[in-house]
């Protein structure tokens, strides 16, 4: 494993993450976590991954056309991190149907139960869709709504 890149072709996927793949961003954040001593199965995963871009290089992010609306989508796990018992939680943001922005957290602090996970971060990615319907008004795109979809 020494004579790999790992770390060089992680912070690639990174990059490409960012910028265009958002749909890889929960895996990226994986395997970013192994990367003071990645092990062949990282590799492996990491194989994969690079499979799938090659795979799927000719999909492209397109909006739909009708209703220009900002949507959000959230969900939590309470400890659903298995090493530290942590809670997790995955956010991503649309706007007409295409998807703008992605993220995945592990919170410093264990909840006391699967309802705080939950309320915790819908507050968190309301503030997250409360910016961008501001940001989007600044363009002179203004909405009258946006909507933010949990799962409880």
């Amino acid at each position: 494993m020494q004579k790999i890149p790992y770390s060089s072709i992680i912070g690639s996927l990174m990059y490409a993450m960012v910028c265009t793949r958002l749909e890889i961003s929960n895996v990226v954040g994986v395997v970013s976590c192994f990367l003071a001593n990645p092990g062949k199965e990282n590799w492996q995963v990491v194989k994969w991954i690079l499979r799938y871009l090659k795979g799927t290089s000719k999909v492209c992010l397109s909006f739909k056309s009708g209703k220009f609306v900002l949507n959000g989508y959230t969900n939590a796990d309470m400890a659903g991190d298995v090493d530290s018992r942590k809670s997790t939680s995955n956010y991503m943001m649309t706007l007409a149907r295409g998807g703008v922005m992605a993220i995945q957290t592990t919170k410093m602090c264990c909840h006391l139960s699967s309802t705080e996970a939950e309320y915790i971060v819908v507050k968190e990615d309301d503030k997250e869709l409360l910016w961008m319907h501001k940001f989007l008004q600044d363009l002179v795109l203004s909405q009258e709504k946006y909507v933010l979809y949990c799962d409880s």
